[in-house]
């Protein structure tokens, strides 16, 4: 075990990686099932939509229940949500089933994330910037590993076996992850609360700010935004290809063997966290991958085979696997004390923002104008955000 790992992280990275299996596999099962049945392409956007939508919506409610009462009892909601969802496909598969698992699924899975990143958060208190990094580079390694099995096993058992036995075998990694919660995550930390917090006369509880309170420093504005530019392009890429794939006659193993190719790159980037920390600092790291990102999407076009699209899946995978921990060390650095929860669910917000708005829109103009401009668009947007990179970069080396 590496010096100074929390040993409380081993637990959450396999309920990460167990948890978010059913999302990963049920997202790429479910697209293919509904393009085999003759779905047009806007219900498959609406589909990987449906994973996001409860999120957004909930997403600063979460973070301010685990600043109320900590993480462990929204973390146990989130897992039998997951555990549910799961299960549904299995009980019955039709595409009206498969949007109520992208929605049970999609907002446990969500309250689990939160939860989990508030106690590495919590557990990197007091610690350097470097081993803050670590932690989160470590505890993303779970969700990387679960990316890349996800849809690899998914395709295979759906080539072989068919719709079902995939979707079946999603639904037992969801049974180990409610085991994890429920039997090895008996206590959580919670944060320390701010001491000029208000708190409410009747029950003794901090009284919420408003959310915009926490746009008010430059650094956090420049977090969000930076956020923002990368959870479209991450959700873009996610969307694109089994749509893409289809169109170019793939068959489903092919298809899950790119975004494991990609989730491959994540776990690759994630798992030199802990070297990189050492030698560049947050915002270093995000410029350079953000660079590669939108050197990707304007090279995806032009990328007609299934090899091309593997290589280029890898390169994106690397870079966008350094985007999670990078930004949840930048944004714990950055949050006012005892609002830790809120500031991560705001940033839920806007990744599930984008997951809900991205796909559907890909979904209505991919049609009638192509791929190859949504990925240039994508390509734009990263680009804007890279200034705001280069500007914390500059403050933080300087």
């Amino acid at each position: 075990m590496p010096k100074h790992f929390p040993p409380l992280l081993i637990p959450l990275i396999l309920v990460t990686l167990t948890g978010h299996m059913a999302l990963s596999g049920g997202r790429v099962s479910g697209s293919l099932y509904a393009l085999s049945v003759g779905s047009p392409e806007l219900v498959v956007g609406l589909f990987m939509a449906m994973f996001s939508v409860l999120p957004a919506l909930a997403a600063m409610s979460v973070g301010r229940w685990i600043d109320r009462f900590g993480a462990l009892p929204v973390m146990r909601a989130g897992v039998t949500l997951v555990l549910i969802g799961a299960w549904v496909p299995v009980l019955l598969l039709t595409v009206p089933s498969l949007f109520v698992m992208a929605v049970l699924i999609g907002f446990g899975f969500n309250a689990m994330s939160v939860a989990g990143q508030h106690t590495v958060g919590v557990l990197a208190t007091g610690k350097s910037p470097e081993q803050r990094l670590r932690n989160f580079g470590w505890y993303a390694l779970g969700h990387s590993a679960s990316s890349a099995l996800g849809p690899f096993v998914s395709g295979l058992l759906i080539d072989h076996v068919g719709f079902r036995p995939a979707f079946a075998c999603m639904a037992v990694f969801t049974c180990v992850a409610c085991w994890l919660v429920f039997k090895r995550l008996g206590h959580l930390p919670r944060a320390a609360q701010s001491v000029a917090a208000a708190t409410d006369p009747l029950t003794g509880l901090a009284k919420p700010k408003a959310w915009h309170d926490l746009l008010a420093a430059s650094e956090m504005r420049r977090i969000y935004y930076v956020s923002l530019a990368l959870s479209c392009s991450w959700d873009l890429f996610i969307v694109m290809l089994p749509v893409l794939g289809t169109r170019l006659g793939f068959s489903a193993s092919i298809i899950g063997s790119v975004f494991s190719l990609f989730a491959l790159g994540t776990f690759v980037s994630r798992a030199v966290m802990p070297w990189l920390s050492g030698r560049f600092r947050e915002w270093q790291i995000m410029r350079a991958a953000m660079v590669v990102i939108a050197l990707v999407f304007v090279c995806l076009p032009w990328a007609n085979a299934a090899a091309a699209f593997m290589v280029l899946g890898f390169l994106f995978g690397c870079s966008v696997g350094l985007s999670q921990p990078n930004m949840l060390s930048l944004l714990h650095a950055a949050t006012p004390q005892g609002r830790g929860g809120e500031a991560l669910g705001l940033r839920a917000l806007v990744g599930n923002g984008s997951s809900v708005l991205v796909p559907i829109t890909f979904g209505l103009v991919v049609g009638p104008l192509g791929v190859a401009p949504l990925l240039w668009a994508g390509a734009a947007l990263v680009g804007s955000a890279l200034p705001s990179a280069h500007r914390g970069a500059r403050r933080h080396s300087g």
